[in-house]
């Protein structure tokens, strides 16, 4: 039952539509740890923390940072897609390059056009140029682009891309995805 989209990824959202009602966050307090679905104290996580933690509880603390770079530890789950030649789930090393991604994980461009970009963290983030393709995948070096990394979509583009038709998809999308709480 249920309704709601893309909003439904904030946990109070997705709480509300659980129950059936429209997919709209609440204020907090009460929080969803004490209040939470029907009602009862509730802890949601999406699946990359839950395998993060059974990771980190196999194989210790200590281990999973020894993944990844200090400041961003471990690994992170994204989704490839777009004119890349491999699309799919990739899981990759925090601290590999955007370059790394795009030709030795994901294969290179679909087509023989260049590449152009890559958006990163949804409708909410950014395009990063060819310019910057050895830019770091940890937080504080996608920030530092304009991009974030959200919940780990990455879109290729090639030189066929029209930015201002991509510009123009995702502001459309969060227009009518909106639930009228952000400014």
């Amino acid at each position: 039952e249920g309704a709601g989209a893309f909003v439904c990824g904030e946990e109070t959202a997705l709480m509300q539509s659980i129950e059936g009602k429209r997919g709209m966050p609440t204020i907090r307090p009460p929080y969803p740890a004490r209040c939470g679905l029907w009602g009862c104290p509730t802890n949601i996580n999406n699946v990359e923390t839950w395998a993060n933690i059974s990771w980190i509880i196999n194989h210790g603390a200590q281990e999973y940072r020894k993944i990844g770079t200090d400041k961003s530890p471990g690994t992170k789950v994204f989704a490839l897609a777009g004119k890349i030649a491999g699309s799919g789930l990739i899981e990759v090393p925090m601290g590999i390059t955007l370059r790394d991604i795009i030709y030795n994980v994901g294969g290179g461009m679909k087509t023989e056009k260049p590449f152009k970009a890559v958006q990163m963290g949804g409708p909410s983030g950014g395009c990063i140029p060819a310019s910057l393709l050895d830019t770091t995948v940890d937080y504080d070096s996608i920030n530092a682009t304009g991009a974030i990394m959200g919940s780990g979509g990455m879109v290729v583009m090639d030189e066929g891309t029209c930015m201002v038709d991509v510009a123009r998809f995702f502001l459309n999308f969060t227009q009518n995805e909106s639930c009228g709480k952000c400014t």
